[in-house]
């Protein structure tokens, strides 16, 4: 389970599962609740609640001050600790020229030259 202190980003990443017409996303146990809306959402650790009820620590994440592409319906939501992971770097990563992780040769090529 992981550890979060004051200032950390972290992103939310909510149970996965398939739904019964087997299409992947949010597990449906949990697609009814508030903190499903906010899956996929970049935030920063501002509270924590050690002992919360049931005793479920929780991490209180404020989004205002990132830009998320997911609609976020509030600007803070107290999260479980399993559901939220520490966020990755948002920079692309360079595109291999040699290697093993480079195309294989002739794949950015056409068959016919002057084709699109």
């Amino acid at each position: 389970m992981n550890v979060f202190d004051f200032g950390d980003e972290v992103r939310v990443a909510m149970p996965r599962g398939v739904s019964k017409r087997g299409i992947p996303g949010i597990s449906v146990l949990y697609s009814t609740w508030p903190e499903a809306r906010f899956d996929g959402a970049t935030g920063t650790v501002i509270g924590i609640d050690p002992r919360s009820t049931y005793g479920i620590p929780l991490y209180l994440v404020d989004f205002s001050q990132h830009k998320n592409r997911v609609a976020i319906p509030w600007q803070r939501q107290w999260f479980r600790g399993e559901w939220i992971v520490p966020a990755e770097e948002r920079t692309p990563k360079p595109v291999a020229t040699e290697g093993e992780l480079m195309a294989p040769s002739g794949a950015g090529k056409t068959s016919i030259e002057g084709s699109t």
